[in-house]
């Protein structure tokens, strides 16, 4: 026996008045066709009765839940590589193959089959991985939020399980909700329902395959409305009924009829009854209201093109299977709410991967790439040019430094370091007419003697090149580092080497290779 739903739908408090007659046909309906049809919400065909509802407990399926605008992610965005999987239905035979598209802009299919779930396309860097849930596998709700933080997940799974625990069949612990994207506190909107064991079935099964899910998306889901206009839904009950889109789905031994946006001929407000209906595609489908509106149009899969025409009585219009994924896939709708809703810090780490991924290869975000490429590029060419000019100033300073050496000394035939040569030519001229120069004997002892600790005496003197080398110091003590700290303002450089103080000018001119 086949469903469209999981949970049922009672005429309950919790919901708006004004099925009755939907019930009422729905029980002619039945009388007309061996398959039961499905229970669900306003959306849902109609309640079978208790006992036949209680025989169906174990096949309903699964729902999800989640907390407001806040947990949808956008859907697929232009040019963004994914891969659709829809999931089989819980009616069919297990195991039963999944449905999978392949897009490489996330608008035109690229590839697309059925495949075990061990066989699946492996996705492509920076490809989105969207579940698909078949329509037989989700109901749907109309309820009105209460003035709740729609942030707080435990608050609002336990206001929606009070909600609609009257309309459901399975107890609602084993069920997942999902709230339409951007719902609002204290506005009416539609709820999804599913079996969350089921769900997680899936979500585990692709996960072993490394197919990690970014979205979980309905099949079909309800039209967009406006919460705000629909906030007094006795109003919105003068509002004339939209036509449905018809869609004629499955095999030949297993068709399906769904219609979007049934408005069961006014018996609801409009809002709440355009919903999903989804049922068996038999002859007795052609009685119901969203199906005899004239303005309805009907779509169908290759495989029921004709079946529809003849059961139906009316024109239909070819449907791919393939493409109706895709438009799936592009839906607002994310059931990946509440316990399958990733942290914040994954989904920004989501959407900065997915924003990446889409800039690095998007064809619409070619030309932006070329000019992210092309500045990079100028950028390395202005630094390239910035350090040859740099090192060209540089050369230019030593070959002056050197010029003016040469000048000034010219009997040295050869110049390695301008500065350092300089200085030792100048300390030799020094040297030469007697005066004192930075390095000499006397200026280094009477700087080193001046500050000494009196009971400190050098054993060992020891002069050489300009440096002075005391012996038989105290290493490592208080005053003496005191000490060397004066040498220092001095401009005398004071360092230890093999147990001996070592004492010179300090340099202050950079040798050539120095910055």
């Amino acid at each position: 026996m086949k469903t469209a739903a999981h949970s049922t739908a009672r005429p309950a408090g919790a919901m708006p008045a004004g099925n009755a007659g939907i019930w009422g046909r729905r029980r002619s309906f039945q009388a007309h066709s061996r398959r039961a049809p499905s229970r669900g919400s306003q959306s849902a065909v109609a309640p079978p009765p208790r006992a036949l509802g209680r025989s169906i407990r174990a096949a309903l399926p699964l729902g999800l839940g989640c907390a407001g605008s806040h947990y949808n992610s956008p859907p697929i965005g232009s040019d963004m590589p994914a891969l659709i999987l829809e999931a089989p239905s819980h009616l069919l035979p297990a195991p039963s193959p999944w449905a999978f598209v392949r897009s490489a802009d996330g608008q035109t299919v690229s590839d697309s089959g059925h495949s075990p779930v061990g066989l699946l396309p492996v996705p492509g860097k920076g490809t989105e991985v969207v579940l698909v849930l078949p329509v037989q596998d989700v109901s749907w709700h109309w309820v009105r939020l209460p003035q709740i933080a729609l942030r707080d997940r435990a608050r609002l799974r336990a206001v929606l399980q009070g909600l609609l625990e009257d309309q459901l069949l399975d107890e609602p612990e084993q069920l997942h909700f999902a709230l339409e994207p951007q719902a609002r506190a204290g506005a009416p909107c539609w709820v999804a329902v599913c079996q969350a064991e089921r769900l997680q079935a899936h979500v585990t099964a692709l996960a072993q395959q490394g197919l990690q899910v970014q979205r979980i998306v309905p099949a079909f889901a309800p039209p967009p409305h406006d919460a705000a206009g629909a906030a007094d839904t006795a109003d919105a009950s003068d509002a004339a009924p939209a036509a449905a889109a018809l869609y004629a789905i499955g095999t030949e031994d297993d068709p399906w009829l769904v219609a979007v946006g049934a408005s069961q001929g006014g018996s609801a407000p409009a809002p709440q009854a355009g919903g999903v209906l989804a049922l068996p595609l038999t002859a007795s489908a052609a009685a119901l209201d969203c199906v005899a509106q004239p303005g309805a149009s009907v779509q169908a899969e290759p495989a029921l093109y004709q079946l529809a025409q003849q059961r139906l009585g009316r024109p239909v219009q070819l449907l791919e299977p393939p493409q109706r994924l895709l438009q799936a896939a592009q839906s607002p709708w994310n059931l990946a709410q509440f316990q399958f809703a990733n942290s914040g810090r994954d989904r920004l780490g989501q959407n900065l991967n997915k924003g990446l991924q889409n800039f690095l290869h998007a064809p619409a975000w070619r030309w932006a790439r070329w000019g992210a490429a092309l500045l990079v590029l100028v950028q390395l060419a202005g630094i390239q040019l910035w350090a040859w000019q740099a090192r060209r100033d540089l050369q230019q300073l030593h070959a002056q430094v050197d010029a003016v050496f040469r000048s000034t000394f010219p009997k040295v035939a050869v110049v390695v370091d301008a500065p350092r040569q300089m200085r030792q030519e100048l300390q030799r001229l020094q040297q030469q007419s007697g005066a004192l120069t930075p390095g000499s004997f006397e200026v280094l002892a009477g700087a080193a003697g001046l500050g000494l600790p009196e009971d400190m005496r050098p054993q060992e003197l020891h002069y050489e090149n300009a440096q002075l080398r005391l012996g038989g110091l105290p290493q490592g003590s208080e005053l003496l580092q005191q000490w060397e700290d004066g040498l220092a303002a001095q401009g005398l450089l004071a360092q230890w080497h093999e147990g001996r103080l070592q004492i010179e000018p300090a340099p202050t001119t950079p040798t050539r290779g120095q910055p």
